[in-house]
């Protein structure tokens, strides 16, 4: 099984920093060393439509797809645009040249996120970004949101979002492999249109960024009334911030009496679904899980697992849509 999200990754500032992530330090000043000569010969090519990015810092986990998914819910209610695409790299899948998905593809070959995107607009996954864009392109899109690439400057971006998760941060502000940050805010700083904030800011983040506009969101569950919230839990996913999952469960008032961790973009295997419903009978529980887990269980346990749909819940609608509109000439 791949190794799990390092705990020590969001300990709080004022924590001691444990040995382990000390060693790695000397690792991380290479890693930002690498990424700066990327950054400076890397080309960057435009397409000719509008470009959307919804990127993040952190190696997974600060909730890109759902502010992506509610973003092109405000483009088509507000006839910004007629016809967004979605376009991700489709991590954890095999899939690497420029196509559409469609319904039938599975998480093994697209990955997990596309499979959500696909549920409210076309997607294309596309390991290379650019070549992507232009295959949407010629398919019909006349905007494109880019679900993460905040770091890839292949493609032009008219528009970037930095998404963050208000418990999470940045962590402990170290870059991989000693910390979650794919490259220090102080230089992606540059490259950022907006944040998006979701919950409460508990790390102060946008004390760092006082020159750019911010949007507030919040996390809701969708539907949550389906679910018996009388009734025991056993709740598991394969998540870069698993906490996000459980909070929400336990803000939402589900009664879970056991949680089980998997590494992000984790595929189940019937093993692994043998042995939850082993636990959930012996809790006297139900199985539940996210979206983005579920189309990676085996299609025999579906039935047997229930799901929480999320959705973001904007504090200033109006306010984005008409950032969006201006900054995109609309």
């Amino acid at each position: 099984m791949p190794p799990r999200t390092p705990s020590f990754w969001y300990r709080l500032k004022t924590e001691r920093a444990p040995l382990f992530e000390r060693v790695l330090a000397p690792i991380s000043s290479l890693y930002q060393a690498c990424h700066r000569f990327n950054l400076k010969n890397t080309h960057i090519k435009e397409v000719p439509v509008p470009v959307i990015c919804v990127g993040n810092l952190t190696a997974g986990g600060s909730g890109k797809t759902p502010v992506a998914i509610a973003i092109n819910s405000l483009i088509k209610e507000n006839a910004i645009f007629k016809t967004p695409y979605f376009l991700t790299r489709g991590y954890g899948g095999t899939a690497t040249s420029p196509r559409r998905i469609e319904g039938h593809d599975d998480a093994l070959t697209v990955g997990d996120e596309p499979l959500l995107l696909l549920k409210h607009s076309n997607t294309i996954i596309s390991k290379d970004r650019y070549k992507g864009a232009l295959h949407a392109h010629a398919l019909g899109a006349d905007c494109i949101i880019m679900d993460d690439g905040l770091q890839n400057l292949s493609l032009k971006k008219d528009l970037s979002f930095l998404v963050v998760n208000g418990k999470m941060g940045f962590g402990n502000e170290k870059t991989l492999p000693a910390g979650p940050l794919r490259e220090p805010y102080s230089l992606a700083h540059k490259r950022i249109d907006a944040i998006i904030m979701i919950g409460k800011d508990e790390r102060d983040i946008l004390k760092q960024f006082t020159d750019i506009p911010a949007f507030q969101c919040d996390l809701k569950p969708l539907n949550e009334n389906t679910h018996d919230k009388n009734a025991n839990y056993v709740a598991f996913c394969g998540l870069g911030y698993p906490d996000k999952f459980f909070n929400t469960l336990n803000d939402s008032d589900y009664n879970v009496v056991k949680r089980e961790i998997y590494p992000d973009h984790y595929h189940y295997t019937d093993e692994d679904l043998a042995k939850l419903c082993d636990i959930a009978e012996k809790e006297n529980a139900e199985l539940i899980t996210t979206e983005k887990d579920y189309v990676k269980i085996p299609q025999s346990y579906r039935s047997r697992v229930k799901v929480l749909p999320i959705e973001i819940i904007w504090q200033d609608k109006d306010g984005i849509t008409a950032f969006i509109k201006k900054n995109l000439g609309k």
